[in-house]
């Protein structure tokens, strides 16, 4: 087994780290590491549909998108991540408790509070401080959690308050739980103490635990990953299940409703529902998003244009 302790914040870089060792290795891996301020979607998630596009923008929040599966989560330099990157041996029954049960007792150790729920949440006084999420990779298990220790509980709390009512879809939507820090058990808690108790506790349960250090090819391959797909728009928002948006906005007095249907982070059709002596402009500029993509980033420029109208920038606040 191999310990390995990210040096970097970033999101993208972390992520592809976890699909490098899982599908260019066979060893197995626990890595830990720390995200910058984030929220991260699963793999299956419309990551629109997740965030507060405005929040995260003005606060300079990123949004990144797993290869597991499960429901949105922030990070930021007060949570913890925990990947096991291991081989399965064939017939092996995989679960989500064999993963978790001894980081499950590390931790019960020190809060005899802790409770291992159905759902592999750790929860304390009925408070989520951790969650988990896996994927599968032919032989190769992914299996990674999160631990909330001196975590921004408002920014996590703001960042993840999306608007659901205006998405028809059948993606995995995330089931928000009231959530602590360990902090608040104990001001004792810190990540950096978690990082060093944990190595700590890992060298008891694997004798054969070796501190491990990319070299500069894997590294390099990493960063290739970061790059092309997980810091890419395209991964991040159009890598979604199709979906219908729907939402209105007040033009001189008029309450305007309108539909979308986005695929592939793609606008694909653009409708208004209800006709008003406005209708042809209003339409026109509905018939002017087709083909643009469904992402608050793009979406922030068009609406930062200079030549743009006060209309169109009813509209477009409207899609954030």
């Amino acid at each position: 087994m191999n310990l390995l302790i990210s040096s970097s914040l970033d999101p993208y870089w972390n992520l592809a780290a976890e699909e490098y060792l899982l599908k260019n290795t066979q060893d197995d891996y626990i890595f830990l590491y720390v995200n910058k301020s984030s929220v991260v979607v699963g793999k299956h998630q419309i990551a629109q549909k997740e965030v507060n596009s405005m929040f995260i923008n003005e606060n300079n929040i990123l949004v990144a998108r797993r290869l597991s599966g499960g429901g949105a989560v922030y990070h930021d330099e007060g949570n913890l991540n925990v990947s096991f990157i291991q081989t399965t041996k064939p017939g092996e029954n995989i679960s989500y408790k064999t993963i978790t049960q001894f980081f499950y007792q590390f931790l019960s150790d020190q809060i005899p509070e802790l409770v291992l729920t159905e759902r592999n949440d750790f929860v304390i006084n009925g408070k989520k401080v951790s969650g988990s999420a896996m994927h599968i990779f032919k032989n190769r298990l992914l299996a990674h959690c999160t631990l909330l220790i001196t975590c921004n509980l408002e920014n996590l709390s703001a960042s993840l308050k999306g608007y659901p009512e205006r998405f028809t879809d059948k993606s995995i939507s995330s089931k928000r739980s009231a959530v602590m820090n360990l902090s608040q058990i104990s001001s004792s808690f810190s990540v950096g103490k978690m990082i060093h108790e944990f190595g700590d506790y890992f060298r008891k349960i694997y004798a054969d635990l070796t501190v491990f250090t990319l070299n500069s090819n894997s590294k390099d391959q990493i960063q290739e990953l970061a790059s092309s797909k997980y810091s890419t728009l395209s991964w991040i928002y159009g890598y979604s299940p199709k979906y219908i948006y729907q939402n209105t906005f007040t033009y001189r007095y008029t309450i305007f409703h309108y539909t979308l249907e986005i695929e592939k982070g793609s606008i694909e059709s653009a409708k208004l529902d209800l006709y008003h002596s406005d209708n042809s402009q209003i339409q026109s500029k509905l018939n002017g998003l087709r083909g643009k993509e469904h992402n608050p980033k793009l979406l922030l420029e068009l609406k930062n244009a200079v030549d743009i109208s006060e209309m169109e920038g009813l509209l477009i606040s409207s899609l954030l």
